[in-house]
Order: structure tokens, then sequence, then C-alpha cells
């Protein structure tokens, strides 16, 4: 994502001036404050695909910014860029999108991230962005749940052998993401990476129709409150509407028997199975845009 952008008109007499650099673990060890609004690390903590600069004025950082691809994608680079508050909208925002468009090591796009109502999705549609998906408001009150209907085919994760239940989670992840991110080789163990922690297995939900999972409500509990992700494990399964809704509705019966009184879920408006149930709960929340973003800007 891109926080605290600079939407105002360039200085070219002070970005003139700027020198960019590798970001540094000296540089993180002697942050300003306001390095915190994003998440920085040093320039290529993982890989080459992994960048990160600062911008420097009069022997001053004033920006800052992370480029760098998801292991469990291959199609963008992920761009996040901070600016100094008291520099910003004089072009410096823009001037480090451009260093670190320069620093691509692949001609894949950049993409960001961020809630509707927010300068970082400002700044995005700015330099030209596109929407490329869209994640409705997601926290959900537990006392909606009857909303949702129970389904014979329905069981907890717990149930099942954790293999089953780890090979359902990557391949509704896989689908969901087919059309516009699609995953990269290996993506199943990165996606999957953690979860015999962070999975609420009992709470979580498969549907099982002949013997296989065809469904997944997945409850991660290593955040307050749960994050839930459903969809069916593939884009073709019979009735996956109904076998998605008994898959939420026990998640969340579970989390609800716990005393929990609202969750967040985490999906997208192009899952065909999540979105109507997902609106029978009538979540409250705001509305948060995936975006790319020009190569040129």
């Amino acid at each position: 994502m891109m926080t605290t952008p600079d939407q105002g008109t360039p200085d070219g007499g002070l970005i003139r001036q700027v020198v960019f650099r590798p970001l540094t673990g000296d540089d993180l060890d002697a942050a300003p404050p306001w390095f915190a609004q994003i998440e920085l690390r040093a320039d290529r903590w993982r890989d080459a695909d992994t960048r990160a600069a600062v911008a420097v004025l009069d022997g001053e950082v004033v920006a800052a910014g992370v480029l760098f691809t998801s292991r469990a994608h291959v199609d963008r680079y992920w761009v996040d860029i901070v600016v100094d508050p008291a520099r910003r909208r004089r072009g410096l925002g823009r001037a480090m999108l451009a260093h670190l468009t320069a620093l691509r090591g692949r001609g894949i796009p950049l993409m960001t991230r961020g809630y509707v109502d927010e300068e970082r999705i400002a700044f995005a549609f700015a330099v030209g962005a596109r929407t490329i998906q869209i994640v409705p408001p997601s926290t959900v009150s537990t006392a909606g749940r009857d909303a949702l209907r129970p389904h014979p085919a329905v069981v907890p994760a717990a149930a099942l052998p954790f293999a089953q239940v780890l090979s359902a989670h990557a391949d509704m992840y896989e689908w969901i993401h087919r059309s516009w991110s699609p995953v990269s080789p290996g993506f199943a163990e990165v996606v999957n990476a953690g979860l015999d922690d962070e999975l609420d297995r009992q709470a979580s939900a498969v549907a099982v129709v002949d013997g296989r999972p065809v469904a997944l409500a997945a409850v991660y509990r290593d955040v307050d409150p749960p994050i839930v992700c459903a969809e069916t494990t593939r884009p073709d399964v019979a009735d996956g509407e109904r076998l998605v809704e008994g898959c939420l509705r026990h998640a969340l019966d579970t989390m609800a028997d716990r005393g929990a009184a609202r969750v967040e879920f985490d999906g997208h408006v192009s899952d065909p199975h999540l979105m109507p149930n997902w609106a029978k709960l009538a979540p409250s929340g705001r509305w948060f845009l995936l975006v790319e973003v020009p190569a040129e800007c």
C-alpha cells in the first residue's frame, strides 16, 4: 500500500536535489517516527525482487519506500511509500514511485491497496491506477448468524486429516485468485505456512461430498477478532453457495458459543459462493480496494 502520499505539484528544483539510495539497517535504527506508517525493511531483504530506498535532501531522509513481490503470486510488485509529513505535496511521493519502478527486476506491473477514503488510494488514482479487486465491508456480528442455514455435509475441520484441510485451503486460494492475480509455483507452501498454529480447526468448517472436501470456511485465530475466509475448493462445485453457507454457519455458531461478538471476513466481490452469504450477514465497515499502478507515472 502507498501510505501518506504526495499529490502536490512536483517541485522540479527540489526533486533535482534529492538523492535516492538503498535503505539500510542503519536507516531503520535511526528511523524518524513517520517511518512507522508503513512496514520498512533493508534493501534486498529477501532477494532481488525485494527493494527498499530512501530519498535524501540536504542530508536528511525525506521519504522511503519498498517494492516487493509476494511469494504466493507471480504477476505484480507491491509498492509502499511514505513521505515526511513536513515535506508532502511537493512531488516526493511521485519521485519515489518513479525510482522504485526503475528498480524492478522484472517488467511486471505495480499494485497497492487501501480503504477507499484513504489518501494512499487517492494518490494511486492520481498517478493513473485502476481497480483490480474490491473487498467489501468486513465486520460481521455473530448475532446475525441465523441469516445463514446449517448444512448436513458440513463438519469441523478437526474431523478431517489435517493434510486434507491444507489441500482444500490451497485449492480454494488458487482458484479465487486465478482470474486477477495468478499464483506462483509452490504457492501452497506459502499460503499454508503456519496453519498448524493459526487455523482454528474446531471453528473452521469443511463441506464433504462423496468423501471429498468441496467447501471450506477457514477461521484464523492468530488475530483478534478472528478472520474468516470461505469459498468452494474449485469454481464448479455443485450447490456451492449453499455449501459455503453451511460452512459459515458452523464457524459463526462456534465463535458465538465461545462468546465472540464479531469476526472479520476476508474475501473479494468476485468470490461467487461467498459474496451472497456475506451480504446476508449485513457487514459493517469500510470498502477496501486493490489497485494496479502504472509503471510510468
